[in-house]
Formats: C-alpha cells, sequence, structure tokens
C-alpha cells in the first residue's frame, strides 16, 4: 500500500486522437487507465475510482478508442460531454505515463485540478500548464538524492518527480511522465521509456550490455501482441540448442553452445521489459521464468559435462570425471533453489529495506542476509553478489570457451553452486528473514 498517497475519487482524461496512440505496446488511454488502476490498488482503495473521457469536440464515434480489460478492477469509466467537477485528477492523453506514474503526479503536487478553460482546447492547455509548473515547483523545494542502498545496488530509482517534464522534442528526465505533442516522437518516447524498465538486479554486463540489445528487441515485440509467456517458453529453445552444440564434445562446439547460452542470457530481459510495459507482471510469469532458467542452468551444467566426457575420450576415467561433475554441478544449482524455495514457503515476512534488497531477488535475499556471509562486510558481499550473477558468468564462459578452457566453465559451476547450496542450507537453519517487493523478472 502507497503511504499517506491521496484517494483518488474523480478522474477527468481529455481524449483526442492521441487516444489510439500506440506506445510502449499500449494504446495512451488503455496506458492511462491501466495506470489510474494500478494505484487504486496499490493505494488500497476500496470505492472504485470513477472516471469520466471527454473526447475533442468533433471526434468520430469509430474513432473513440472503447477499453475493454478485465485487469480494470478499480475504475468506473464513463464518456461525458460535460465534465462536472470537481476533479480529483485532469490528464490528459496526450501524457505518456512510466510505471507509478500516477504517484509521481501526485506527489508533484497536481491535485484537485479546477477546469477553468471554457474549450477543451483551452483545458488540454491547463493540463499542459499544470504538469509543468507543478514539476518545476518541486525541483524548487525538493532535492533528489540517490540513496546509498540504491548506489550499492547498481540501480538508480525508477522515478523522481522533481524534474520538470520535458516537451516531445527533448530527453525524459525521470519524472514518471512525458507529454507527448505529435506521433513524430513516440520513438523517442518509447526508447526513453524503455531505458528506465530494467530491473535493480541487472547486473553489469546485464546493465551496459544485454539491456541495450534487449530493449531494441523488446519495442519491436511490443508492435505485436505476444505476451511475456510465450516468449519465455519461445526462446528456451535457445538453451536446448546450446545443448545439442554442447554434445558433440568439439572445441568449437563449447564456444557456440556458450555463444547461444549467453544469446539466452541477453533475450531472457524481453518477458520482463514486455510485462513491465504492458501491465503483465504475474506470480506465474515470475515461477516460469524461473523454472526455465533453472532448467536451463541444470542443462548447461550436465550437457557440458557429458560433451567434455566426449572430448576426453579415450580417458574413461577424465570421462568419467566430467560427466559426474556435470550431474553434481546440477545437483548443487536445484539444492540452493529448493532451498530458497521451501524457506520462502514458510510465509510472508514483514519486509524491511537492507543494503542488499535492491542488489538480489526476494527468493535469494535472506540466503544472503541470513548466511553469515555479511560477516565479510556489506560492500565486499555486494561485490560478490555482482561478480557471480548470471549475465557476468555466461560472458565469462565464453571467454573461457574461446581460449580453450571448457573445462573450466564446469569446475565454476559445480564450485559456486556448492557454495550456494551451503549458504543456502545455513540460511535454512535460521530465523526468517524479511525481503522487500522486486520487480518483474
Amino acid at each position: 500500500m502507497i503511504a499517506e498517497q491521496p484517494v483518488l475519487h474523480n478522474v477527468l482524461i481529455l481524449a483526442d486522437e492521441s487516444a489510439n496512440w500506440r506506445i510502449a505496446g499500449l494504446p495512451q488511454l488503455h496506458r492511462i487507465l491501466l495506470s489510474l488502476n494500478e494505484y487504486a490498488t496499490a493505494a488500497g482503495q476500496t470505492a472504485p475510482v470513477s472516471v469520466c473521457v471527454s473526447w475533442k469536440p468533433g471526434t468520430p464515434a469509430a474513432s473513440r478508442l472503447v477499453v475493454e480489460d478485465q485487469r480494470l478492477t478499480r475504475l468506473e469509466v464513463t464518456d461525458c460531454e460535460a465534465e462536472e467537477g470537481p476533479f480529483d485528477l485532469v490528464l490528459s492523453t496526450r501524457v505518456f505515463l512510466y510505471r507509478n506514474g500516477i504517484a509521481a503526479i501526485l506527489e508533484a503536487g497536481v491535485l484537485g485540478v479546477e477546469v477553468t478553460g471554457s474549450t477543451w482546447h483551452e483545458r488540454l492547455q491547463d493540463v499542459r500548464r499544470t504538469l509543468r509548473s507543478s514539476a518545476e515547483q518541486a525541483a524548487r523545494t525538493a532535492i533528489a538524492v540517490i540513496p546509498t542502498a540504491a548506489k550499492r545496488s547498481g540501480g538508480i530509482p525508477r522515478r523522481t518527480p522533481w524534474i520538470p517534464p520535458r516537451d516531445s522534442s527533448t530527453s525524459l528526465g525521470m519524472t514518471g511522465w512525458q507529454y507527448v505533442a505529435d506521433p513524430a516522437a513516440i520513438g523517442s518516447v518509447e526508447r526513453a521509456f524503455l531505458r528506465e524498465n530494467g530491473k535493480s538486479q541487472d547486473g553489469l554486463i546485464s546493465k551496459y550490455l544485454n539491456r541495450p540489445i534487449s530493449r531494441w528487441i523488446s519495442r519491436l515485440l511490443l508492435k505485436t501482441e505476444i505476451v511475456p509467456s510465450t516468449w519465455s517458453v519461445i526462446i528456451f529453445s535457445l538453451p536446448l540448442a546450446a545443448c545439442v552444440a554442447f554434445l558433440q564434445g568439439t572445441p568449437m562446439s563449447f564456444v557456440i553452445g556458450c555463444v547461444i547460452f549467453q544469446l539466452y542470457s541477453i533475450v531472457d530481459g524481453c518477458d520482463g521489459e514486455i510485462a513491465r510495459s504492458r501491465f503483465m507482471h504475474s506470480d506465474f510469469g515470475r515461477r516460469l521464468d524461473s523454472l526455465l532458467d533453472l532448467t536451463g542452468n541444470m542443462l548447461l551444467a550436465i550437457c557440458l559435462g557429458i560433451g567434455l566426457a566426449l572430448h576426453a575420450l579415450p580417458s574413461l576415467s577424465l570421462s568419467w570425471f566430467y560427466v559426474a561433475e556435470g550431474v553434481a554441478a546440477a545437483a548443487c544449482v536445484v539444492l540452493s533453489e529448493g532451498i530458497v524455495f521451501l524457506r520462502r514457503s514458510r510465509g510472508d515476512q514483514p519486509r524491511t529495506v537492507t543494503p542488499l534488497n535492491g542488489a538480489l531477488y526476494q527468493r535469494h535475499h535472506e540466503l544472503f542476509q541470513r548466511s553469515g556471509i555479511l560477516v565479510f562486510g556489506e560492500n565486499v558481499v555486494w561485490w560478490l553478489v555482482f561478480m557471480t550473477k548470471r549475465d557476468m558468468a555466461m560472458l565469462a564462459f565464453v571467454v573461457l570457451a574461446l581460449v580453450g578452457q571448457p573445462e573450466w566453465i564446469l569446475h565454476l559451476l559445480l564450485g559456486v553452486g556448492a557454495i550456494n547450496s551451503a549458504l543456502a542450507g545455513n540460511a535454512f537453519l535460521r530465523a526468517p528473514a524479511p525481503a522487500i517487493q522486486q520487480e518483474a523478472s
């Protein structure tokens, strides 16, 4: 629940042709309604928000977008010709909202807006001036400070409402919203939005290599109707193809397999980007993504072990050693993740903020928080977390394969897996640790 946020009762949306502009996978009117529903849900409102959509005079009935979405459980949406205030919030379909953008607007002081314009166009200009003046006033009275914990997590707060919103001709500041003047600005708005659509848990390689590529792919996917879970299943063909390469047991096949896994690490970020863009995040999606990642890691260890065994022939002893090592590495992966799952299944705990919250997924949070590893210091653990994340590991595996040392990939998988299992087991025996809510994966 959003603390100390005002309750919305009546909202006016000024709609014109921009209501049908499809930006980042959703028509503008649809995005605004989902944003309002998200805010009302997070704020714990029980009474539905009355949303009045006022269309620009002369807009044909056939051009008036009708949004039918079962997720809009906290809204009552109606078209209205004559606006009868007062309204708690007045928006335009030319306002592009980030996730939690409604909260950003309200925090900037855009509340209880009085519609003074006598014509629809004058009221539209009222909205634009109000958004700009409120943000500029907030900028003069507040300083946005990035918390130390956010710096350590490698993340920057998604939303800082104290930067004045820019017109579509300039780059977007982290305000939570942007006024889109014309369709020519849609491309720049999408790119700016996706740049802020990552996760605080992203590692260094993901932040500077994987995400720039996945954002480009996601922008193309958002022009289609594909859903995140479908994309997760489709791209799982990549680990399977990599395993086929590993099973050839040649130096080149090890390189090819690792490159394919690196590609999988890149495109695996698209499902979460699509989910966050279209308000489609769900527990099912997170669990499916986690299950496929776990299965992929198991296949990587087992198939690499078999491939190394074939490469080591005719030495039977060394071949069997690699097979056993691959199976052991896969078992450690399952063991550590299984312990974490059982731990989280004990029930929800009160959430608190700790230095590692932003760097870890919720399911891994207490593995580090309660395992005793923090005895080495938060900074050391922070670097250990980021240096052993999957994005860093996959790129390191490619390098090891290129220099002709694929067996070290298996050694590292087993070593890191064994350490994680030990930490998870130690955490399992301790009191439950709280964890904050995380973004869609």
